[in-house]
């Protein structure tokens, strides 16, 4: 990501930070699940679209749990709906 092309690879090697203490962010078997249909679509397979990415929202972790930091996961989910808006270009 640093050469500012993203790469299924790229969202298969991805952390994030866990939210401030006593905060819930995005459950993450959600946002895992959606990385990696986003990954299969970057890779040339699948049918997501930009429209798709845009509309993604995540579900909170169950009580107890924190989750991914929600400001570092909607970043990345901006970053997908670019890259596959310009693959659909």
């Amino acid at each position: 990501m640093g050469d500012g092309v993203l790469r299924a690879e790229d969202l298969r090697n991805i952390t994030f930070e866990k939210p401030a203490f006593g905060k819930r962010g995005y459950d993450e078997k959600s946002v895992n699940d959606f990385l990696a249909l986003a990954a299969r679509r970057l890779d040339g397979r699948g049918h997501l679209s930009a429209d798709d990415v845009r509309g993604m929202r995540f579900n909170k972790p169950k009580l107890g749990k924190r989750g991914y930091e929600p400001a570092q996961v909607d970043q990345l989910v901006a970053e997908i709906a670019t890259a596959i808006a310009h693959l659909d270009g």
